[in-house]
């Protein structure tokens, strides 16, 4: 699994048990990256799309992430007069674009709780987890192998990797790269604010610790 659009690669490789479901997926691949689990996340499989918009989950940013993919909501911000600095939304007619998203969506025949051997199931098959519809992390994950057994002492477990996840919130691809470059920097104007205060001087971009990723996933299955 990679993070795209980042030079050098951000990367992991580790390995799961067919059976568990795309929830449990998502618990992994949190771990195996170094993600908080702070926001909604998204598998997309060929066609298919299996969403955290469901409960329990984070339903503010669900329904953000509706509107703003929603072209009625965009033509609604171009026909609205700004004011002070601020728009005035209609809510009746942004609760109505919500409605008529929701009458559209086709029932899902996988969901969280389903297994990925349903979808996921040969050897070089190519899918993509999306974390944070606001910085928008896209992932590819490819199936390398397909094993019968393994020398693992306990599955899930991390193989290798390389690279530091990108900190939480940092305003995606971009904001990831002016924090490395502010970090270089300790006359930036924003290095103790963003560093210091922050991210913290002793976080290395670089870094991954295998073995305490693994103490992680253990608890998975403890």
């Amino acid at each position: 699994m990679s993070v795209d659009e980042i030079t050098p690669k951000i990367w992991r490789r580790f390995l799961i048990k067919e059976e568990i479901m795309f929830q449990e997926l998502h618990d992994v691949i949190q771990i195996v990256m170094g993600w908080d689990d702070y926001h909604l996340f998204e598998f997309q499989i060929g066609d298919v799309c299996i969403s955290a918009d469901e409960e329990g989950h984070n339903l503010a940013e669900s329904g953000f992430k509706k509107l703003y993919q929603s072209p009625e909501f965009i033509e609604m911000l171009e026909q609205t007069k700004l004011k002070n600095g601020s728009a005035n939304l209609d809510m009746n007619k942004l609760n109505k674009i919500l409605k008529e998203q929701e009458k559209k969506k086709p029932a899902q025949k996988c969901v969280l709780k389903s297994k990925i051997n349903l979808l996921i199931n040969s050897e070089k098959q190519k899918f993509n987890y999306v974390y944070d519809f606001g910085d928008n992390w896209e992932h590819t994950l490819v199936v390398e192998k397909i094993l019968d057994s393994s020398d693992a002492p306990f599955i899930p477990f991390c193989l290798a990797g390389e690279r530091a996840c990108p900190p939480e919130d940092c305003g995606s691809i971009g904001g990831y790269y002016e924090l490395q470059k502010i970090k270089k920097n300790k006359n930036h104007k924003e290095y103790n604010e963003r560093i210091v205060n922050w991210l913290g001087e002793d976080f290395d971009f670089e870094k991954i610790n295998i073995d305490e990723i693994n103490k992680e996933l253990h608890k998975l299955v403890n």
